[in-house]
């Protein structure tokens, strides 16, 4: 059983420096049209432009990235250490894709596609969004990072609760990769909120997370679970009409603003759950 408290909370902030690697626990965060400040700046891909993920490189959760003064720590179990200094970058622009969205990004540098691609086992660039991003999403009406298609996203601890009590093994809430972690609801609150504030931020609750392979990779190992959970056991309770399975929220910032763990969370508009 599951009790709601009186007044729901921000319990977890998280940043994913570059797309599909481990993500960090923050405190405080800076929110921006494009998402959290430093979230989803860097992305690998092929030659071609194509990007690399979890989705076929599910090593790249053991990458941990830090914004430094200079730009990013990036450090690997294995591979060790490497700093990724922005005044070194040769920003060269690089056409690219994510999802559709052609746009372009900047190139790095050299050094920094060397160590990608021995790590990957084949020929990798490190690009880099840039101060401001050039993927402008006309649906959302919005500019957006190296995320998969929405500035942020958000699920409730409840929701991995009630997840968890199907399963024999607990998953983990790194497993789906949110930006915004919610205490105090009753499981999947989220799906029939429309607008919420949190801090000093308003937010449209605009659609629901489809979730795919990359919810099986296990954060601590960088393998693929080969019993495909959570996904097959999402599949069981969580479609929607389209046959998706979805679990989370996306979500658009309508205005800049700051956030900070325990902040109290605002339901302001409310809609017909859909899941």
């Amino acid at each position: 059983m599951h009790e709601a408290t009186a007044s729901p909370r921000l319990s977890g902030l998280y940043r994913y420096p570059i797309k599909s690697t481990a993500g960090r626990s923050l405190e405080r965060a800076t929110v921006s049209e494009e998402g959290l400040l430093g979230d989803r700046r860097y992305m690998l891909v092929r030659p071609d432009g194509t990007f690399l993920t979890a989705r076929t490189h599910p090593h790249l959760q053991c990458i941990v990235a830090e914004p430094s003064p200079a730009g990013l720590s990036i450090w690997h179990p294995e591979a060790g250490r490497i700093e990724a200094v922005i005044q070194r970058f040769a920003a060269r622009p690089f056409e690219t894709a994510v999802w559709g969205d052609r746009f372009a990004a900047w190139t790095t540098e050299p050094a920094l596609d060397r160590w990608f691609s021995e790590l990957l086992g084949e020929p990798a660039h490190l690009l880099w969004l840039g101060e401001v991003s050039s993927r402008y999403r006309p649906g959302l009406g919005k500019r957006v990072s190296f995320a998969d298609g929405y500035p942020l996203m958000m699920i409730s601890e409840a929701s991995l609760t009630a997840l968890n009590a199907r399963l024999d093994r607990p998953q983990r809430m790194a497993q789906f990769r949110p930006n915004l972690v919610v205490a105090g609801t009753e499981p999947h609150a989220e799906d029939a909120w429309q607008r919420v504030r949190i801090g000093e931020v308003e937010f449209l609750v605009d659609t629901p997370c489809a979730r795919c392979v990359m919810t099986t990779v296990d954060p601590a190992t960088g393998r693929f679970q080969p019993d495909r959970e959570p996904l097959r056991t999402l599949a069981g309770y969580r479609r929607g009409p389209d046959g998706k399975v979805l679990f989370g929220q996306n979500l658009i910032a309508l205005n800049a603003g700051e956030l900070h763990l325990g902040a109290p969370v605002e339901i302001l508009e409310t809609r017909a759950a859909g899941v």
